[in-house]
């Protein structure tokens, strides 16, 4: 399941804009399909700068929260919230002959340590294999842990959510929801730029895009 939101143009901050009605229709729809609300929640976040961590944490946080109060005063799911990052410059180079032929480093190599934040929980976690080029490996930096998972536990989650991309039937850089948000997001900004050019106007144009019926996630 998808829902997708309209963010403001003009916005300085990367919060997720009404999170808590988009979390509270996504555990609705959970809730009709399985009749069960979910003991716990994982979310992995992309689009957030460093400078910016505790402010969008916080917020949607709070929002996530919020959320399952409405829907239940006593249901209080543990959250875990950790951010996807590739926009760095780190790279690994192996020195022994645990690489590929073109010389990068095995899908599914784990740093977490040595080069980490001293404090912060962080890795970084190479899932794929690089076809041409020096492999990038993605930065995860776990920002809330409420369900107590161990390093290990939280890098093996990670890598398996890097094979379940269906596009693809090797292991991708990314998780599959963050690469699915992208994709959904994508699809929805042509649609949403093609009502502007039809000069439907900002307002009906978002509203159209946000209550349409259409399963987004079938153009993935």
């Amino acid at each position: 399941e998808v829902e997708i939101r309209v963010q403001d143009s003009g916005q300085n901050e990367e919060v997720i804009q009404d999170m808590k009605n988009v979390v509270k229709v996504l555990l609705k729809k959970f809730n009709k399909i399985t009749s069960k609300k979910p003991q716990a929640l994982v979310m992995f976040r992309d689009g957030v700068s460093e400078g910016q961590f505790t402010t969008v944490m916080a917020r949607e946080l709070m929002a996530i929260r919020a959320a399952c109060k409405e829907l239940q005063e006593s249901y209080e799911p543990q959250i875990t919230y950790i951010v996807v990052q590739k926009r760095h410059h780190t790279r690994f180079f192996p020195m022994d002959q645990n690489k590929y032929r073109n010389g990068n480093a095995l899908a599914g190599t784990v740093v977490d340590q040595g080069i980490n934040h001293p404090t912060e929980g962080d890795f970084y976690l190479l899932s794929h294999e690089g076809i041409q080029g020096t492999s990038r490996p993605c930065h995860y930096q776990v920002l809330w842990d409420d369900i107590k998972l161990t390093a290990d536990q939280l890098e093996v989650l990670a890598y398996y959510l890097c094979h379940l991309y269906t596009r693809c039937t090797r292991s991708v850089s990314y998780p599959a929801p963050t690469y699915y948000s992208h994709l959904a997001a994508d699809r929805a900004r042509k649609h949403h730029d093609q009502l502007l050019e039809e000069n439907l106007g900002k307002e009906r144009a978002k509203h159209i895009i946000e209550s349409a019926e259409t399963k987004l996630m079938y153009f993935v």
